[in-house]
């Protein structure tokens, strides 16, 4: 038996692994899903809003990424062969129905598309985030969102956005230098 041989083996197991999680998820939590054939992924299935969801969910598998988004964010966990990644991954699809995950969506001033994103658990009575997604918050001032199924969302308080500021003073710093 050759590698490709063992690798399309290890790569149907985990198809089927999160075939089944999409399933048995929306089974479970009486949701409906559709399974989308025209993604260029190994599978993807979508969560419409409905009774029992807030938000769109999507959530694919594309070699051994796992991703899910909605409307303006995203969230990848990498790699799902793993097991304590694996783990997360069933944590975060049925923690984002039952509200024991939440994403905060983190806004530039003026602007209505977040900049960065953060998919939290529960674990151990604390918020911890399991996956970001990066930007640049121009102006470096943001106010985040917290949405959580089940629940209104939540607005914090205006903040630096400390990275977009680093990079900031680093792109005025370099743009002195070449000037003098």
């Amino acid at each position: 038996m050759g590698s490709s041989e063992l690798n399309t083996g290890w790569d149907d197991a985990l198809i089927e692994r999160a075939r089944n999680l999409f399933a048995d998820t929306a089974h479970r939590f009486n949701l409906e899903y559709t399974w989308d054939e025209t993604s260029p992924v190994e599978v993807a299935c979508s969560y419409p809003i409905q009774e029992g969801l807030d938000f769109d969910l999507w959530l694919s598998l594309q070699g051994d990424e796992f991703v899910c988004s909605g409307k303006q964010w995203y969230a990848t966990i990498f790699p799902a062969d793993d097991e304590y990644k694996w783990d997360l991954i069933v944590q975060l699809v049925e923690g984002l129905i039952t509200g024991d995950a939440r994403l905060a969506l983190y806004r530039a001033i003026g602007w209505s598309k977040p900049y960065w994103t953060e998919v939290q658990l529960q674990i151990d009575g604390r918020w911890a985030s399991v996956s970001t997604g990066a930007g640049c918050a121009i102006p470096p001032v943001v106010r985040p969102t917290i949405i959580r199924n089940g629940h209104q969302p939540e607005l914090g308080l205006f903040r630096p956005a400390l990275g977009s500021l680093s990079l900031l003073l680093v792109v005025i710093g370099l743009i002195y230098w070449l000037w003098n």
